[in-house]
């Protein structure tokens, strides 16, 4: 029997809005959010699979109309396409008569950082933080030169590919979920509150917050969000890997050893953001340098599965 999300069934298409011969058919639910679903999807022609990102194109949020919000995404993400530490947009697909969007994206097989900061034994969290260090540092300083900030850094949204060979696969790490993402000094007035529930987007925002970024008085934060409070929120990440504490409620504590691995993260997660480094000065440290030459082997325990996935996949989702 077919089980239906915003009225798609298990086994049925759909076709691309780019083209009409490509068409898409819906194996499973991957997650679910307030605004819609992650489905799993496979290619007709192809038979690769996919995750599809399906939205709403009617409603707002904070005032924002849903087919902006799946019109700013699906647009950044066009523009950062091609880049191997960032998710690539692959297709999309418009369904106007159940007025819904889809983003066609890779399918993360490997889960989240979380999933494998789990996986890998404690004695391999150097070489993730490393790898994440010099992975995330390289896609920060791309999407900061094409003038967009993320807001919304964090392990749920740095999602786990596998490359090298079939025999040695290895860990790729890829940033995601542009649902929040802006334009650096985008002179507006933005309702950031203190998100006490699930905010847009995944779990535990507001603990990878930059300081500067918090409301101050009316709720009505008036100093824009930079590039560095991004390289901030990746400061709070490596610090997590580093206590064992990822995706802690709790202050990231420092110092972190080794010496070089907290002399990065102490820079980036400088409270006064004129003195923090940007992006492009994080390249420079020795911690991040070594990471490009980590390879981190795919982890034998995989007692997670497609659950993994599913709960990657979920974070997906845009959250009220």
């Amino acid at each position: 029997m077919d089980v239906e999300y915003d009225h798609l069934s298990i086994g049925s298409t759909v076709e691309s809005f780019n083209s009409s011969t490509t068409r898409y058919r819906i194996i499973d639910q991957l997650g679910h959010g307030s605004f819609g679903h992650v489905l799993k999807v496979s290619s007709l022609a192809g038979q690769e699979v996919f995750a599809m990102k399906v939205m709403s194109t009617t409603g707002q949020h904070r005032n924002t109309p849903m087919k902006t919000i799946f019109q700013s995404e699906a647009s950044k993400l066009m523009q950062l396409e091609g880049h191997e530490h960032i998710i690539e947009l692959r297709d999309t697909v418009v369904l106007p008569k159940i007025n819904r969007a889809c983003m066609i994206m890779d399918l993360a097989t490997e889960g989240d950082l979380e999933s494998v900061f789990r996986r890998i034994p404690k004695n391999q969290h150097e070489a993730l933080s490393k790898l994440v260090a010099h992975e995330m540092t390289e896609a920060l300083q791309y999407i900061h030169s094409k003038n967009i900030v993320h807001r919304d850094i964090k392990p749920d949204n740095i999602l786990a590919f596998l490359a090298g060979t079939e025999r040695n696969p290895r860990y790729l790490f890829k940033l995601a979920d542009f649902g929040i993402a802006g334009e650096i000094d985008d002179d507006k007035e933005i309702d950031w509150p203190e998100l006490h529930h699930q905010p847009m987007s995944g779990r535990a925002f507001r603990h990878y917050r930059a300081p500067e970024t918090y409301p101050r008085g009316t709720g009505i934060h008036t100093r824009y969000f930079e590039a560095k409070a991004d390289v901030y929120s990746l400061g709070v990440v490596l610090a997590q890997i580093h206590n064992n504490t990822i995706l802690s409620s709790r202050e990231p504590s420092l110092p972190i050893t080794p010496a070089h691995a907290n002399s990065l993260v102490k820079h980036m997660l400088e409270k006064d953001p004129a003195r923090r480094a940007s992006a492009l000065a994080c390249k420079r440290f020795l911690w991040v340098q070594e990471g490009a030459t980590v390879i981190l082997l795919k982890a034998t325990n995989t007692s997670g599965g497609n659950g993994e996935i599913s709960n990657s996949m979920k974070r997906l989702s845009i959250e009220h």
